[in-house]
C-alpha cells in the first residue's frame, strides 16, 4: 500500500503536465474541428515562431523557439489524447460522437516536421547565448541545419555512428551542450515511437470496429467517418452474404456518407437489397444521385429512386420529376405524382395538371395529393372531371367538392345524385349535406 501511495504523486504530476501541454497546444489549432482552419492556425503559429528566430535577438528567438518546441510536444500529446478518446468511443466506454472531435493526424505530422527547423535554430540560439559548441568561424545556418540532420540520423537506429556519417562540422563541447543534444534525441525518439504505436492502434481499432459493424451497423457511429473507406471496400466485396451486405449499407447510412450513394444505388437493382438501399438513401438524404437515377434504364433503380425522393419530399426534386413524368409509363407516373404530393403546396400546379392524365391511378393519386388544396383552380378542374367516364374518379371528385363553399359545385353534385353508380350518388349526398351544414353554421354566425 505504501508503494502505491508513493507512486501516485508522480503519476498525478505527469497527468497535470500532459493536461497543460494539451491546453497549450490549442494555440496551434488543436481545439478546432474544421481541418483547414486547424491547419491554418498551426502553420500561422509556427510561422510566427520561425520568423522570430530570424528577426529577433538571440534571447527572444531562444524563448520563442522553446515555445515552438513545447508546442510540437503539446500537439503530439493532444493527438494521443484525441486518439485515446476515439478508442474509448469505439469500445463503448464513452458515448461521444467521434466526428465531433477534431482530426489531429495531419496536425501531429506537420508539427513534428517543424523539429527539422526548430531544433537547429534552438541549438544555434543556445550557442549564441551560452557558448555550448565548437563552431568553425565560417559556419553558417546550413551547418546548424546539418547538425539537426545528424541528430535525426542518430535517432533512427544510430546508423550514422556505425558508418561514420557526419553532415555538420559543428562539434559538441560543453556538458550542457551534450545534455541539450541528448534531450533533443530523446524527444525525437519519443515522437517517433509515439507515432508508430498510435498509427498501429488506429488501424487496429478501425479494423476491429468495421468487422463488428458487419454484425452491428450502429458500431459505425462509434468509428465515425474513418470507417468509410473500409466499409466501401466491403460493400464491393462479392463474398459478403446478403445479410452482411445489408448491415454494411445500414452502417454507411448511419454515417450519412454521401460518397456511398453511388455503390448503394447499384444495390437497388437487387430485390433482396432494394428496400435496405432505399432506406439508406433516405437516411443519407443526398438528392443528386437520386435525380440522376430517374433517367436510368433500369426500372428497379428508377422505382427505388422515386420511393426515396417521395420520402425526402424535397422541393429541389421538382424539375427532375417533371422531366421524368413526360416519358414515364402510367405506373411510374403515379409514383411521380405521389412524390409531388410529398413536396406539398409548391407542387400543387403539377398535381392539378396531372388530373388530366389518361391514367385513372394517376388522377386518383393527384386528388389525394391535393386533399388540402381549396383553390378556385382546383374547383373548376373538379367540375370538369365530375363527368368522367370512370366511376372511381367521379367518387373521388364529388368527395373533394365538399371542401368548396361555392355555389358552382352544387349543380354537378346535384347531377351526381342521379349517377348510375350508387357509390357516386351516396358520396354526392354526403357532400351536399356537408355543404348545407357549413352554410347553416355561417348563417347562424352572421345572425349573432
Amino acid at each position: 500500500m505504501g508503494f502505491i501511495v508513493g507512486m501516485m504523486p508522480p503519476r498525478y504530476v505527469f497527468s497535470k503536465i500532459e493536461e497543460l501541454l494539451v491546453r497549450f497546444s490549442r494555440l496551434f489549432g488543436t481545439g478546432i474541428k474544421a481541418t483547414h482552419y486547424q491547419l491554418g492556425l498551426l502553420v500561422f503559429s509556427f510561422g510566427i515562431i520561425h520568423a522570430a528566430a530570424f528577426f529577433l535577438s538571440s534571447l527572444l528567438a531562444w524563448i520563442m523557439l522553446w515555445l515552438g518546441f513545447i508546442g510540437v510536444i503539446g500537439v503530439g500529446r493532444a493527438w494521443v489524447t484525441n486518439e485515446k478518446l476515439r478508442t474509448k468511443i469505439a469500445r463503448k466506454l464513452s458515448d461521444a460522437d467521434p466526428d465531433e472531435l477534431p482530426d489531429l493526424r495531419i496536425s501531429a505530422l506537420l508539427s513534428s516536421i517543424q523539429l527539422f527547423l526548430i531544433i537547429p535554430l534552438l541549438l544555434k540560439s543556445s550557442h549564441e547565448i551560452f557558448g555550448l559548441y565548437l563552431v568553425p568561424e565560417d559556419a553558417s545556418l546550413v551547418d546548424w541545419m546539418l547538425l539537426g540532420v545528424d541528430l535525426l540520423f542518430r535517432s533512427i537506429l544510430d546508423w550514422s555512428e556505425i558508418y561514420g556519417v557526419k553532415m555538420s562540422s559543428i562539434e559538441l563541447d560543453t556538458l550542457g551542450g551534450r545534455h541539450l543534444v541528448m534531450g533533443f534525441l530523446l524527444t525525437i525518439d519519443f515522437i517517433l515511437i509515439q507515432g508508430i504505436i498510435r498509427i498501429f492502434e488506429i488501424r487496429r481499432t478501425i479494423s476491429e470496429g468495421v468487422a463488428a459493424a458487419v454484425r452491428d451497423p450502429e458500431m459505425a457511429y462509434r468509428l465515425g467517418s474513418r470507417a468509410v473507406p473500409s466499409l466501401l471496400d466491403m460493400l464491393g466485396d462479392q463474398n459478403l452474404n446478403s445479410e452482411e451486405c445489408k448491415h454494411v449499407i445500414e452502417a454507411l447510412a448511419v454515417l450519412r456518407e454521401r460518397s456511398a450513394c453511388e455503390p448503394i444505388m447499384l444495390k437497388l437493382q437487387q430485390d433482396e437489397m432494394h428496400t435496405t438501399a432505399v432506406a439508406a438513401m433516405v437516411a443519407i438524404g443526398y438528392l443528386p444521385p437520386l435525380l440522376v437515377a430517374l433517367s436510368t434504364e433500369n426500372a428497379q433503380t428508377r422505382l427505388g429512386a422515386l420511393t426515396a425522393i417521395r420520402r425526402l419530399g424535397d422541393v429541389e426534386a421538382m424539375p427532375a420529376l417533371q422531366s421524368a413524368f413526360k416519358v414515364a409509363n402510367p405506373s411510374e407516373r403515379e409514383k411521380i405524382v405521389r412524390a409531388f404530393a410529398s413536396i406539398g403546396i409548391d407542387a400543387y400546379p403539377q398535381l392539378i395538371g396531372a388530373l388530366t392524365d389518361s391514367s385513372k391511378s394517376v388522377q386518383l393519386a393527384a386528388l389525394q395529393g391535393l386533399a388540402l388544396d381549396s383553390s378556385e383552380t382546383l374547383m373548376l378542374r373538379l367540375i370538369e372531371m365530375s363527368s368522367s367516364q370512370d366511376p372511381d374518379v367521379r367518387v373521388a371528385v364529388v368527395d373533394a367538392m365538399q371542401r368548396f363553399s361555392d355555389g358552382r359545385v352544387v349543380a354537378p353534385l346535384a347531377a351526381a345524385l342521379e349517377d348510375d353508380d350508387p357509390r357516386v350518388s351516396r358520396q354526392a349526398r354526403r357532400s351536399l349535406d356537408h355543404l348545407e351544414s357549413v352554410v347553416a353554421r355561417k348563417g347562424t354566425s352572421s345572425d349573432q
